[in-house]
């Protein structure tokens, strides 16, 4: 078939001119052109207007701007944004009660209705702890997580599994943590029924496939040979190092301990995973509230529960503060300044959290963002954060990235910000601010059916008051200017920090007292 050029649409018959005949008429082109635009440009320059039927557009009269700078300049109206004023802010956020249900006396859950799409989103907390005996068992149990769902159940083959949760475009996963155990599910809502059935199947009769566990080993092997080449993965160690003691729940498997794992190892740990004793489950989406409790019953109905009862041992801080560093041929310098805070619930948590977004959680309008930012040009990024966990004690944090230079200054100035703070208080401006941007985050907290669901089985594992979220507007309304000024002596204190910096020596050179940690000695065994 012959082409066609889209320049000429409709071909001709074969043209009979001779060569030299069509070569005349196309050097005739450019000067017919020529001609054609000198006569129109001649045509609209002439002193006779043409006549059309398109109305002239009328000339605005002196009225008519009379008219609208009176507008811009009405009283009614402010003169800037500034002037703007808004009504106040009163979002109330959701109360547990409204969702809580009880199936029994061990199982309980949030159940929040949501007809506007054919989604299911399902999730379980259960109450048990992951903990190693020995090093041996640490890389065991590291593997066990991603095994409950890539290894297949003794009712469907691991790549039956694959096949079957892509042809449904649903998920389902399970992780083991410290405290608590987690399985999740999505799905669409005409298939909830049958993914339940598939995730006990795989969570309580696992199939621990051999070729799934070879992947899953190289997997954790290769991420293992490249845990330092990243500097921020480095300084998360480095920090772990100087801050924490040694425990079952730091340590650090080898490539050899990987490959050591078996079969037979994750089936005797995964046997007491997941147990009935203790669980709460989130439930949101396109569902029958009364049906739905139904077959959950049904669905937990023969969960077993476990005899073994592991308790989590708490993570002891050193508190040896001090300059640490790491030496690593890079430009910047990677540091993070820590000090031990404290265990929620705690009356010191609030007022300190306003303290840090003050100090530099705040983004642009926190003063360590503007000094050492926007005034030095030292840092693209800087923040504090005040730790926030019921379960272990937290950690205060000022963690930047400079030039290698720029890193001694950069602290003498961050130190200088602490001191000024703490002895001059906030401006009221800056303390409104605080409050205002922490109460009005809440919305976006809630902002989806499952994430309400899931919020409030979380908060219940981990022991949360059920007016947390009441609790929370009123404490930080509380918050005075007195204690922003006494919680940042207490919690960020320099005298009490330890500076971990990962960076070349000229980094922390200008330190009187540094300790240098060698690479191979950061994990913990």
């Amino acid at each position: 078939m012959k082409w066609i050029s889209p320049l000429n649409k409709f071909p001709s018959k074969k043209s009979s001119t001779t060569p030299s005949k069509a070569i005349f008429k196309e050097s005739l082109m450019p000067f017919k052109m020529t001609l054609f635009f000198l006569i129109l440009l001649i045509f609209g320059c002439s002193s006779t207007p043409v006549k059309n039927n398109v109305s002239e557009v009328t000339p605005v009269s002196k009225t008519n701007e009379e008219q609208v700078v009176s507008k811009s300049t009405n009283k009614a109206l402010p003169s800037s944004y500034k002037e703007i004023s808004f009504p106040e802010f009163t979002y109330v956020a959701p109360h547990p009660k409204e969702y809580r249900v009880q199936l029994d006396d061990s199982i309980t859950g949030y159940v929040v209705v949501d007809r506007s799409l054919p989604l299911i989103s399902f999730s379980m907390f259960f109450k048990e702890a992951t903990i190693p005996s020995n090093i041996k068992e640490t890389a065991a149990l590291e593997l066990l997580s991603p095994m409950f769902r890539r290894g297949g159940s003794s009712d469907i083959s691991a790549n039956a599994l694959d096949d079957s949760l892509e042809f449904i475009s649903a998920s389902v996963h399970g992780g083991l943590g410290s405290y608590y155990s987690k399985i999740s599910i999505d799905c669409l809502s005409k298939n909830f029924e049958e993914m339940l059935s598939l995730s006990k199947s795989v969570f309580t009769k696992p199939g621990f496939d051999e070729k799934q566990l070879e992947i899953q080993k190289t997997s954790y092997i290769t991420a293992y040979k490249r845990r330092f080449d990243n500097p921020a993965s480095i300084l998360s160690a480095l920090r772990s190092k100087v801050n924490y003691a040694s425990s079952p729940r730091l340590w650090n498997p080898t490539v050899e301990e990987y490959q050591s794992v078996s079969k037979k190892d994750l089936e005797q740990f995964g046997k007491t995973k997941f147990s009935a004793n203790r669980i709460v489950f989130a439930l949101a989406g396109d569902i029958e509230k009364d049906s739905a409790l139904v077959l959950l019953k049904k669905y937990f109905a023969d969960w077993k529960k476990s005899s073994k009862r592991d308790l989590t041992p708490s993570i002891l801080l050193l508190k040896k503060p001090g300059v640490y560093a790491v030496e690593k041929d890079i430009t910047q310098a990677n540091i993070s300044m820590n000090q031990p805070f404290v265990k929620r619930p705690h009356p010191d948590y609030y007022p300190t959290a306003v303290a840090s977004f003050i100090l530099g959680g705040g983004s642009f309008s926190s003063r360590l963002t503007s000094k050492i930012r926007t005034e030095e040009g030292l840092a693209y990024s800087i923040y504090s954060h005040a730790g926030n966990d019921f379960n272990d004690t937290a950690l205060t944090t000022i963690a930047l990235q400079t030039k290698a230079e720029s890193a001694f200054y950069a602290i003498q100035l961050i130190i200088q910000e602490i001191e000024k703070l703490s002895k001059e208080g906030p401006s009221a401006e800056e303390l409104e601010l605080a409050k205002k941007t922490l109460i009005e985050s809440l919305p976006s907290m809630f902002d989806s059916p499952s994430s309400i669901a899931s919020i409030f089985a979380a908060d219940e594992i981990v022991g949360k008051s059920k007016d947390h979220y009441l609790e929370y507007v009123k404490a930080i309304n509380a918050v005075t200017p007195e204690q922003i000024k006494a919680m940042t002596a207490k919690y960020f204190d320099p005298q009490k920090m330890t500076i971990s910096i990962v960076g070349p020596k000229k980094s922390w050179d200008k330190f009187e007292n540094v300790t240098i940690i060698p690479i191979q000695d950061l994990y913990f065994r």
